[in-house]
């Protein structure tokens, strides 16, 4: 019993913390009111959206600090059940008096007149009274401790139930089950027709959506693809071939400025059709990429990864430089930059042309599908699979005949050739570059986006651009505190998924069962 009550007060101090910091900063508010929106509508008067909703917030945390905390006990006790409610109401207990304290502390505040705002920005008096749920600081620490118990008791019958139930269990066991009946693969392969319609309803979902979403939505796809090109790119140098390359963001950069320079009126008034700057541009970061590959082809590791970042801040600084202001426009970029002409097939099939954010959404479908489609044949070819072996073992890759020097510059040149196409595609969107947005920042998302969706798959790719550049979107609401939602997600994500959302999986050597006979007849003596 002793060590119950040590380790459950631990973790209400956990949960008491988390409940100080989240008021401190304001963030339980906010997530009362999105909660608001999110239930009501927004139609809810103030008088019940703090009392009610506040109260949720701190139950959920107290909730999921108290599930976390049963899961770790031994459930092999016959006091097991005992020892949890003691456990759920300390952790209770501790939570709510630690954020009572405060509440108290801020309520004197208050009540003294005094601007709390010296100390701490975000407790303004109106945001200090919705922490007191509108009314007295007595009310508001029995609200507090109502809440902690609520969420403590709830955590307690919802873990007892799954324990005597055995439903965890069950529940993967079915899924597991669920998934041996239903392989995708195979009914593919025993029903081509059901193959063909399903690419034909993906393509046309694909056709249909830049045509049924508003342009703030647009504006986020085009950006998310964008992003999902660079991950593919990136992803063949560090998912395949396992070279940790620190400064994409250089490739990125020197397709959009080849890009803006052939299309843009100034500097050079060359205004090249965009598809052959596309072109050009694709081209350019690719010699990029072969010049940076040669001199680094033998080094691994942490070496690779700073040599490739002082390329990056090598090709910034320069395109930032006034000295190369009449080739590159200097700190203030480039402007003007050409987009694509429309085809009239729209117009005759739809009696009018699309709006420009529509029709160059299509455009970065497109180009996006035409290296999707590259991407994945490179994969699953003999040159992918010899990128596999050098990441897994480089010098057994060597002993089986990969030249790893050739493959590692051919991964670089080719991840090169598509960030290019991706820097073009968003100079072309903005019509505008400048060197601030080539920052390092936009090299750490490029690998985001493969490490969090997983290292060398390319589902997990497609689906890592959506988390790093789609959910801080989505995350607008919570204005200050995106990126602390943002960072709490991506942590709670490495510790359940470590390898990524969506690994790749490994390839199994299948022999077909009369082989196995065949073998056995082989080795009797």
């Amino acid at each position: 019993m002793k060590t119950i009550l040590t380790k459950s007060s631990k973790f209400g101090v956990v949960a008491g913390i988390i409940l100080i910091f989240s008021e401190m900063i304001n963030l339980s508010s906010t997530l009362a009111e999105i909660l608001e929106k999110l239930f009501t509508g927004g139609i809810a008067t103030k008088d019940v959206i703090i009392p009610f909703y506040m109260g949720l917030v701190t139950g959920l945390i107290v909730f999921f600090t108290t599930f976390a905390f049963l899961k770790k006990q031994k459930s092999d006790r016959k006091n097991s059940f005992l020892h949890g409610l003691a456990a759920a109401i300390i952790i209770s207990l501790v939570s709510g008096s630690l954020i009572s304290v405060l509440n108290i502390i801020l309520g004197s505040y208050l009540e003294k007149g005094k601007d709390v705002r010296v100390y701490l920005e975000a407790l303004s008096p109106d945001v200090i009274r919705a922490f007191l749920f509108q009314t007295d600081v007595r009310h508001a620490v029995m609200n507090y401790f109502l809440s902690t118990f609520l969420g403590s008791m709830t955590a307690l019958i919802l873990f007892w139930l799954s324990q005597k139930t055995n439903q965890p269990a069950k529940t993967i066991r079915g899924l597991a089950r669920l998934k041996e009946k239903i392989q995708v693969g195979r009914i593919f392969e025993r029903y081509p027709a059901v193959k063909t319609i399903s690419i034909l309803l993906v393509i046309i979902a694909i056709l249909t959506l830049p045509l049924i979403v508003n342009a703030y939505t647009i504006s986020v796809l085009g950006i998310v693809l964008i992003y999902a090109i660079m991950g593919l790119g990136l992803n063949l140098i560090v998912g395949l071939s396992g070279q940790l390359v620190f400064g994409y963001v250089a490739f990125f950069a020197l397709g959009a400025y080849t890009f803006g320079l052939l299309t843009a009126p100034k500097p050079f008034g060359i205004e090249m059709n965009f598809w052959l700057a596309l072109l050009i541009s694709l081209v350019v970061a690719g010699i990029g990429g072969f010049l940076i590959g040669l001199p680094i082809m033998n080094l691994r590791g942490d070496y690779l990864a700073i040599v490739t970042l002082g390329f990056a801040e090598i090709v910034r600084i320069l395109i930032n430089s006034n000295l190369m202001a009449d080739y590159t426009g200097g700190p203030q970029g480039i402007k003007n930059i050409g987009q694509p002409i429309q085809p009239s097939i729209f117009e005759r099939y739809f009696g009018k042309p699309l709006e420009d954010n529509v029709w160059f959404l299509y455009l970065i479908i497109f180009v996006f599908l035409l290296i999707l489609y590259a991407a994945f044949r490179l994969q699953y070819s003999r040159t992918g699979r010899s990128w596999e072996a050098m990441r897994e073992d480089e010098t057994v890759a060597q002993a089986c005949g990969v030249t790893t020097s050739s493959y590692k510059v051919l991964a670089i040149v080719i991840g090169a050739a598509i960030a290019g196409a991706a820097g073009a595609l968003y100079a072309s969107r903005n019509t505008y570059t400048g060197p601030s947005e080539y920052a390092f920042m936009v090299s750490v998302n490029a690998l985001a986006v493969v490490v969090v969706g997983g290292m060398g798959s390319i589902p997990g790719t497609l689906l890592g651009a959506f988390i790093i550049k789609g959910l801080p979107e989505l995350l607008r609401d919570l204005e200050n505190y995106r990126m602390v939602v943002f960072g709490a997600l991506l942590i709670v994500m490495m510790i359940i998924r470590p390898e990524g959302i969506w690994p790749v999986k490994r390839r199994k050597l299948s022999v077909a069962p009369e082989s196995i006979e065949v073998l056995k007849e082989d080795l009797k003596p």
